[in-house]
């Protein structure tokens, strides 16, 4: 199936409103909405932005939607593409407005963001993030190099790069080390990674892994250090489009977790 017939799908079946708890809810759709975002055809672009207007709409879904990575950032850059298709911008600001409609007040604001708190502390039991200093990790090609060897890692959930800063927030379950994800990517011989930590007075640390030693910045030592950091703000930290795989098997990604929930959906 094309991306074109993908989206399509997901938004006729958005168009129905006893429908769209279930989307947002499936382990794959909104992900999948998300990267198509990203698309090159802008009719795809426009598709998936009208079924997330029609899952916004659905009030229950907004939190959900505003959480899941990779999603204000990717309406901003719509909302604030020069010379983008006018149809396209209007739809990512209404989605955009929908989602954070609840949050527009400092009351609503400090409710929302103790819901995220919950929510990443739920999530934590689970999965954990881990931060990457990319050295190399300079252009779309060696982006592209790193995304292809992380999908290969069992047990990367999703991962989202910040290029400015040539990081990479890597979201991975508890027993994935980040020794294997810094030897996965030093493995490119191109690019080499090492863990961005916090000391116990708040100070990065670059931990290397094998014969580097560790590096500081800023003064303090690097005892007592967590084994990961926790997610800051999505306006400060997601700078970028974020990648997301459902499921340990390569193969099994969200395309194929969206094509089993049209098999289950389609003839409700």
């Amino acid at each position: 199936m094309s991306a074109l017939g993908v989206v399509e799908h997901l938004r006729n079946l958005a168009a129905d409103p006893q429908n769209r708890a279930t989307i947002v809810k499936d382990q794959g759709c909104l992900a999948g909405l998300v990267l198509f975002l990203d698309n090159e055809d802008v009719i795809v672009v426009i598709t998936a932005l009208e079924a997330l207007k029609f899952l916004s709409e659905f009030q229950p879904n907004r939190s959900k939607m505003r959480e899941e990575i990779g999603m204000v950032i990717s309406l901003k850059t719509i909302m604030h593409k020069e010379g983008y298709h006018s149809k396209a911008k209007q739809l990512a600001n209404e989605v955009y407005q929908n989602i954070i409609s609840s949050v527009k007040t400092p009351s609503s604001r400090r409710a929302s963001e103790a819901s995220q708190s919950f929510f990443l502390g739920n999530l934590n039991k689970r999965a954990k993030v881990v931060t990457l200093h990319i050295k190399g990790l300079a252009n779309q090609v060696t982006r592209k190099l790193c995304e292809e060897e992380l999908l290969k890692v069992k047990g990367v959930i999703s991962f989202t790069f910040v290029m400015n800063k040539s990081r990479c927030i890597v979201r991975c379950k508890l027993e994935l080390t980040p020794e294997t994800l810094c030897d996965t990517i030093n493995n490119t011989k191109v690019l080499s990674a090492q863990q961005v930590i916090k000391n116990e007075r708040g100070e990065e640390v670059m931990l290397s892994f094998g014969k580097a030693p560790a590096k500081s910045y800023g003064r303090g030592n690097s005892s007592a250090l967590p084994d990961y950091l926790p997610e800051d703000d999505e306006d400060t930290v997601i700078s970028d489009k974020a990648i997301t795989r459902v499921g340990d098997d390569k193969e099994n990604g969200w395309f194929s977790s969206v094509t089993s929930f049209f098999s289950k959906t389609l003839y409700w």
